[in-house]
């Protein structure tokens, strides 16, 4: 009894620490969200109700039209790894678990465009978001798809209709840009900025945001967004 509970002790412990399996495994021909060439996760993901408001893309974007293969690059902060993701919420389409390569400067991946087109997932309905942890903090890194466009493009999502009248880039507390939207609208909200004239360094993206709720006033919502920024990654 005794050599059956070692081993079952054994077991569980080698179980509890395998890896865990970032998503399933199939038929690479099909669209369905799975594991891809064992370097990233990819496809077409039923998603839970969306709720609250959420950043859901920071980058920069030069896709006209998709060839072989698409690449994106996302500057290196302090080494660390960064998340990263990349979506098309019309089509539920999915990346992510990427397996990056660093060098230098920059963390870089490139995946064949199969699913994307397979999928009908239009370049310009691409969202992509990175993000570190530095500091004890989070920090959003801008990701480059395929090229920079010259600017980058902030995305937020809003089940409920919503406005921002602050909607702002500051540095050290001084407001550089701002571009209120008082409006109220639902789904995605673009936001560009084109800081191409301004120095490298840690910035952020300051937001009130007012949601609409049923049978409620609007709900306030306030979100301060740290992100890094070099000129050089607008180029």
């Amino acid at each position: 009894m005794k050599y059956t509970a070692f081993f079952a002790s054994l077991f569980i412990f080698i179980i509890s620490t395998l890896p865990a399996q970032a998503c399933p495994s199939g038929d690479p021909k099909s669209t369905v969200y799975m594991r891809r060439d064992d370097n990233r996760c990819e496809g077409i993901k039923q998603r839970n109700s969306d709720r609250g408001l959420r950043l859901i893309s920071f980058a920069t974007i030069g896709i006209k039209n998709y060839s072989n293969t698409l690449s994106l690059k996302i500057p290196s902060i302090a080494n660390a790894t960064p998340n990263v993701l990349v979506q098309s919420l019309g089509k539920n389409y999915i990346l992510d678990n990427v397996s990056l390569t660093s060098n230098k400067s920059l963390f870089t991946f490139s995946w064949n465009t199969f699913i994307l087109n397979q999928a009908q997932i239009l370049p310009t309905s691409l969202r992509a978001l990175a993000n570190v942890n530095f500091d004890s903090k989070v920090v959003y890194v801008p990701v480059i798809l395929e090229r920079s466009s010259g600017k980058y493009q902030f995305v937020f999502y809003t089940p409920s209709r919503a406005k921002f009248p602050t909607l702002q880039i500051r540095r050290n507390g001084k407001v550089i840009h701002s571009s209120p939207r008082n409006n109220f609208q639902r789904g995605e909200v673009v936001f560009n900025w084109n800081g191409r004239n301004l120095p490298a360094g840690r910035y952020e993206l300051y937001i009130i945001a007012e949601q609409e709720q049923i049978g409620r006033p609007p709900e306030k919502i306030t979100r301060q967004i740290a992100f890094e920024h070099n000129p050089n990654w607008l180029k």
